[in-house]
């Protein structure tokens, strides 16, 4: 791990429910955290799903070590908007964890 590779900042975001004026239930975003990362784009694809073109872009944010990440939260970079798929432990002593995003429809 080269301390120089984290350098790109982004937002994790937190995800709560709240209830607007009409009663319908709504997703607000909290910031939990800044901080730096390394990030990889990994792949893009494109297709077709019932007759709509769709791209889709994944996105490797490598950052240190936090307890308080999970699935349901989201990444903020670059003013876009990236969807956590999954959260992998780089290693025993969890220096490091890798963040697998895809960019989000909303983004």
């Amino acid at each position: 791990m080269n301390p120089g590779d984290f350098d790109q900042r982004i937002v994790i975001q937190n995800v709560s429910e709240a209830v607007d004026q009409f009663g319908q239930r709504i997703q607000t975003f909290s910031t939990l955290a800044a901080v730096w990362a390394k990030v990889e784009e990994k792949s893009g694809v494109e297709g077709e799903m019932s007759y709509q073109l769709i791209a889709e872009r994944k996105v490797q944010f490598l950052i240190r070590f936090r307890s308080d990440i999970n699935e349901k939260m989201r990444i903020s970079y670059r003013s876009k908007i990236y969807e956590i798929e999954s959260i992998i432990s780089d290693d025993a002593r969890k220096h490091t964890m890798k963040i697998h995003t895809k960019l989000s429809d909303n983004g």
